[in-house]
């Protein structure tokens, strides 16, 4: 009986988990979005709002995907969101252990956009894009702004506040809402 009460909170714990990733990782994927459409398209007018999601095809298919029309398109959106999904998933499955060492959303997020940026760029379109991406000083410092405070810092936050510990009292919670915790 109480292996079946444990096994129950842990389940429940994981679909939390799970949710607070999806939710966290369609967020990261939106403000990344809003983020592109700002500087890309209307600050820089390197490309349209099409553009933006027909790139993503492009580096997953290789350029000859663009004769799809609105389906490359459509599949840029279905390849930016499940990336940033997962990518979600994993903030949230480690984010337990980084609240219990202390360790900061946002600053664990910086690292993790980073991380996220380096190891999509240099490993899995490396291995797997048939048009890998160019580097130059302008796309890397963009994919790093992109992927770090545009993506996983509101990813990161919306995290933490959907996985925040059990309600406590009144009087500690008034005590943590005064600091900003």
């Amino acid at each position: 009986m109480i292996a079946t009460g444990s096994a129950t909170r842990a389940g429940s714990r994981l679909s939390a988990t799970l949710r607070a990733g999806v939710i966290g990782g369609v967020v990261g994927a939106v403000t990344s979005w809003i983020y592109e459409l700002i500087v890309w398209v209307r600050l820089l007018h390197l490309t349209s709002a099409y553009g933006i999601a027909e790139n993503t095809a492009v580096l997953s298919f290789g350029p000859g995907i663009r004769a799809l029309g609105a389906g490359a398109f459509a599949l840029g959106v279905c390849i930016h969101f499940l990336t940033a999904v997962i990518w979600g998933i994993v903030f949230a499955l480690i984010w337990p252990a980084l609240r219990a060492r202390a360790i900061e959303a946002t600053l664990a997020a910086l690292f993790y956009g980073i991380f996220a940026w380096v190891f999509m760029h240099n490993i899995v379109l490396a291995l797997f894009s048939p048009a890998p991406p160019t580097y130059t000083v302008y796309s890397v410092l963009n994919g790093l702004m992109a992927h770090t405070f545009a993506f996983s810092v509101p990813m990161a936050l919306v995290i933490k506040r959907l996985l925040r510990l059990p309600s406590l009292p009144p009087v500690m919670r008034a005590f943590n809402n005064s600091f900003g915790v």
